[in-house]
């Protein structure tokens, strides 16, 4: 039988169990902060992809009602209006929400979905001289004859974006054709 040296080197078995705890805790805690980051990362391109969808959809808007040629009917919520098209001929246009679609219809052939993940479209007009209030006052559209006509269209667009969270667009228009 041999005998045992008081001087050899080697772990003890609760200093490899205490080792063992150590390293699994800074694993899980270096697994976390890589979910966070990876987190982070789908939320910063989802909220990417809705500004960039609202973006194309404002110029689009934009666009569309600085060549209007008149207004046939307005509301908060859908605007009906004639412009022309590249052979000059006057058409027809429509533009409303349907469901979470903004929808935009053209000779009356049926809407084209503008965008999609819209949870809100309101539209308000205003005239020249309140140009310079925080939001244009009237839900309709106030024809040419009137005392102070509609002159200006404030259009709001609000999205859904990562994790739900609502993200709201506004522009003002001054249609040039009047």
């Amino acid at each position: 039988m041999q005998k045992r040296k008081s001087d050899e080197k080697g772990f003890t078995l609760i200093e490899v169990i205490v080792t063992l705890v150590l390293v699994g805790i800074m694993a899980a805690l270096a697994g976390m902060w890589i979910v966070s980051v990876a987190n982070g990362y789908v939320f910063a391109k989802m909220n990417a992809s809705t500004v960039q969808k609202a973006q194309l959809a404002m110029t689009r808007l934009t666009k569309e009602f600085g060549a209007i040629s008149s207004v046939t009917s307005a509301d908060s919520g859908q605007i009906t209006y004639t412009r022309t098209d590249n052979t000059l001929a006057l058409v027809p246009v429509t533009v409303s929400l349907s469901g979470n679609a903004l929808q935009i219809n053209m000779n009356n052939t049926g809407g084209n979905t503008l965008t999609d993940t819209v949870s809100g479209f309101t539209l308000r007009y205003c005239s020249n001289s309140e140009l310079n209030q925080a939001t244009c006052p009237r839900d309709t559209w106030e024809p040419s004859g009137a005392t102070e006509p509609s002159r200006i269209i404030e259009i709001t667009l609000t999205f859904m974006g990562a994790n739900d969270t609502p993200s709201t667009f506004v522009q003002r228009v001054t249609p040039r054709n009047f």
